[in-house]
């Protein structure tokens, strides 16, 4: 018998394109709320994607956080945190780039399993609604 999804629910936190951009991964089973800044609003999500401008209004919240970073040497090591880097190009199509993006690499210091189980679910399920056209995730720990 086939598992029937589970809605989730994602906060997009930032006014950045790195940041928008992951707008694109909206589908049937994945409800996504945009706020251009934190507003001290009760976070009930799974998982928030922001970047190093939002990252620090975040105080209280046990979900799953996107650090969207341009390079690597700029980590955040918040229990809970993965950081991801995107290597676009932004004077090419910053959407198609999204969605062929060929690997996705996360950088994280401290991760409970239950989260890391939630990625690949996350992305598994974006690829089978053809949101992304890649299923390579790797994590890599930081120190």
């Amino acid at each position: 018998m086939e598992e029937t999804p589970v809605d989730i629910s994602v906060l997009i936190l930032g006014t950045s394109e790195k940041v928008k951009v992951f707008r694109f991964l909206k589908h049937y089973h994945l409800n996504i709320d945009f706020i251009d800044k934190y507003d001290d609003r009760q976070l009930n999500y799974e998982l928030i994607i922001t970047d190093r401008q939002n990252l620090d209004s975040i105080s209280i919240f046990d979900g799953l956080i996107f650090n969207i970073e341009d390079r690597d040497n700029n980590f955040s090591t918040k229990k809970n945190l993965v950081n991801l880097v995107m290597n676009f190009k932004y004077n090419e199509d910053l959407i198609q780039q999204f969605i062929v993006n060929p690997k996705w690499n996360f950088y994280y210091n401290s991760v409970e399993k239950s989260k890391v189980k939630f990625i690949y679910e996350l992305f598994s399920t974006c690829n089978s609604y053809n949101k992304i056209k890649s299923k390579e995730i790797k994590f890599h720990k930081i120190e």
